[in-house]
């Protein structure tokens, strides 16, 4: 067994233990759950079924192809990882990772203007969560990712992604659900 190999095992043996511990305090809490909850507190509540009445769903089945993508300063990830779904022939999949940025060019939606409130980030920040689909759109892979980007000072910063170019490292994961033809 490799290095990475041996730590993604023991990663995700640690996240098992932790779930399984999790999962017995909460099973050993019902005498806390009547407890009076401070202001701004709540439990959380029942999932109530059938309130997504205009759902569509599509199963697919086979193997995914993972792609462990590795950005170096200067990079830029969104030009990279649409580079990787030409490439490859990715009509879908999704994307997921973190690392460091010089900063970051993110979008909030405004649907009333049909355009993005820009979220310019300006300075070293935290790739803390990236995530996001690969697509096809009109014809080409189209990768849409959104992102949470932290700061020095902890505070963040969030939205759709238009840049992100890498400051030192940047480690992405892409599962291609789909490749064929483009």
């Amino acid at each position: 067994m490799n290095g990475t190999r041996g730590f993604r095992w023991f990663a995700s043996a640690l996240v098992l233990l932790a779930l399984v511990a999790a999962n017995a305090a909460l099973a050993q809490a019902p005498a806390a759950a009547s407890a009076p909850l401070p202001d701004g507190y709540m439990r959380a509540p029942p999932v109530a079924a059938g309130l997504a009445p205009q759902m569509k769903v599509t199963e697919t089945q086979g193997t995914a192809h993972v792609f462990e993508a590795i950005f170096s300063p200067g990079d830029e990830i969104l030009s990279g990882l649409t580079d990787l779904a030409i490439k490859h022939h990715i009509t879908s999949g999704y994307v997921t990772g973190l690392g460091g940025l010089s900063g970051a060019l993110l979008g909030f939606g405004d649907p009333a203007l049909g355009a993005f409130a820009k979220v310019d980030v300006q300075e070293k920040c935290e790739l803390v969560s990236l995530t996001g689909h690969i697509q096809m759109r009109d014809g080409a892979p189209y990768v849409h990712l959104h992102a949470i980007v932290a700061l020095k000072d902890g505070s963040t910063k969030a939205g759709h992604v238009f840049q992100l170019p890498v400051a030192p490292i940047a480690e992405i994961s892409v599962v291609a659900t789909a490749i064929g033809e483009h």
